[in-house]
């Protein structure tokens, strides 16, 4: 997939491209029946070719195939590209593994603009649905069917749709500023935000009655381009920060918080690229 990092570490967790060192591993999980069971392309018994075979659909253009490792281990697998899927070894069900591993694979994958994932799930699954819907995944109205090759019959499933504003709704970014950070801008930061704005039509800034749309239009995105609200230390909404493609304009609630903020912030800003005004 291109502009997905070939190694992504969080922690006590790497993921990583595979080699062939690591078939005899992937064959062995792959043969464990509490896995083939929720995985339709895995047919039984499993061999190395056959997971070879498997590991080449994830090298396709598009698709991001990576081997989840914990402390030099791994411990199982996960693909974004046309669907989204994964497994882990059952040693390690219930540790929170797997939602560590696939928020660290989304944010990637959305950090950039890209199409909404897609996972289609077991509907007797009843870990990967919920797993799914902890991470902002949303279940189509009407199931559908999906043959299996464990058991040669088709099995009911449902797909469940991320789309890239929803997780950045849910998983907003944060830039560090010193002892301040900036966040996207929410509909609930329209009544401080007021306080904030300068005369009408001065600079980039709206009237006050049309703030709300003002905050929709530059909501996060996924891209730099938005407003972001400059929080204290102590919780404090006290500035904003309205981002653009060649210059950042900043606002603050008091002259003390810009004199105390605003050199760290443009510093900030300015090492991602943004020229301050």
């Amino acid at each position: 997939m291109d502009g997905f990092p070939d190694i992504l570490e969080q922690d006590d967790l790497t993921l990583r491209p595979p080699t062939d060192a690591d078939l005899p591993e992937i064959t062995r999980q792959l043969s464990d029946q509490r896995i083939a069971r929720w995985l339709a392309t895995v047919a039984q018994p499993v061999d190395p070719d056959q997971a070879r075979t498997l590991l080449s659909h994830g090298q396709h253009p598009g698709e991001a195939f990576r081997l989840i490792e914990r402390e030099n281990r791994v411990v199982g697998a996960l693909c974004l590209g046309a669907s989204v899927w994964y497994w882990l070894d059952p040693e390690h069900w219930r540790e929170g593994i797997m939602r560590r591993a696939l928020k660290l694979a989304i944010r990637s994958r959305f950090a950039h603009p890209a199409p909404p994932l897609v996972a289609t799930c077991h509907e007797d699954n009843d870990a990967s649905r919920a797993l799914l819907i902890r991470l902002g995944f949303a279940p189509c109205p009407v199931g559908r069917r999906m043959f299996f090759q464990g058991t040669q019959a088709a099995e009911p499933c449902r797909d469940y749709m991320l789309a890239p504003e929803q997780w950045h709704l849910l998983h907003p970014p944060e830039i560090i500023a010193g002892q301040v950070l900036l966040r996207p801008a929410r509909q609930t930061d329209a009544a401080t935000l007021g306080h904030m704005l300068p005369r009408a039509g001065t600079g980039p800034w709206p009237a006050a009655e049309a703030l709300p749309t003002f905050i929709e239009t530059h909501r996060f995105r996924g891209r730099p381009e938005a407003l972001y609200v400059i929080v204290d230390d102590n919780r404090r909404c006290i500035g904003m920060a309205l981002s653009g493609h060649d210059h950042t304009a900043l606002r603050f609630l008091s002259a003390e918080d810009e004199t105390r903020h605003r050199a760290r912030i443009e510093a900030s800003l300015a090492a991602k690229g943004r020229a301050t005004v």
